[in-house]
């Protein structure tokens, strides 16, 4: 699987504006876009007094990204599965970048026994009955918590980077993060050029910059 050009060395002034445009854009009342507060609203989700919890705030948080959460998943969340959630993110780096983990380390990381994964089929209920969280949402839920490790998946990432479905993300991103093709350095300097969301990881710059690019593409196939 290729990345889109929009992430190679010669592209990186279109990404950057890409990011600018997504953190700068205002809605006709004047409001910047919701999308732009995800990562920092109330603080952000990696804070250090609510890193290892799922709070209203990252609802709230999450919601901001096109995402309507179910009552259900919200009270699951929470209230009923508060603790065994805390006891996973405990579990899972918050201080490390998909792109520094080792191959040697992916597997208890982020393969099929690890906490991670585990989390992922808390959130979305796939051992039981389904309570209205799909991959997309629980995408978006687990990049609030472990930003510099965990991607955003939804559909337009998936039809930019032709991904049939969210089954091998991690590994995917940790392939291309890591195969010496300069993809992190990148998007250090499409960050930098942006000239804004200094603070947000690296991870989200790809996710903006594909998601833009994957908006644009669409809205040309229609006219």
């Amino acid at each position: 699987m290729m990345l889109p050009k929009i992430l190679d060395s010669a592209h990186v002034e279109q990404a950057a504006a890409l990011v600018k445009d997504y953190y700068t854009e205002t809605h006709k009342r004047g409001e910047i876009q919701t999308g732009a507060h995800f990562e920092s609203w109330m603080g952000g989700g990696e804070a250090t007094e609510v890193v290892n919890t799922i709070t209203a705030n990252d609802l709230i948080a999450v919601s901001f990204l096109s995402v309507n959460f179910p009552a259900p998943a919200a009270i699951g969340i929470l209230e009923t599965y508060k603790v065994k959630i805390s006891e996973l993110l405990e579990q899972i780096p918050a201080d490390l970048d998909l792109a520094n983990l080792s191959v040697e380390d992916f597997a208890s990381t982020l393969g099929q026994d690890s906490a991670a994964i585990q989390l992922w089929r808390l959130l979305r209920q796939s051992d039981a009955e389904r309570w209205g969280v799909g991959p997309t949402t629980a995408s978006k839920i687990m990049a609030r918590k472990r930003p510099r490790l965990i991607p955003i998946y939804d559909s337009v990432i998936g039809s930019v980077m032709e991904m049939k479905n969210s089954d091998k993300q991690w590994s995917f991103w940790h392939e291309v993060l890591t195969d010496g093709s300069g993809l992190p350095e990148r998007l250090k300097k499409i960050q930098e050029k942006s000239g804004v969301a200094s603070e947000a990881s690296a991870l989200r710059i790809m996710d903006v910059v594909l998601w833009k690019h994957g908006k644009k593409l669409a809205t040309a196939k229609k006219n």
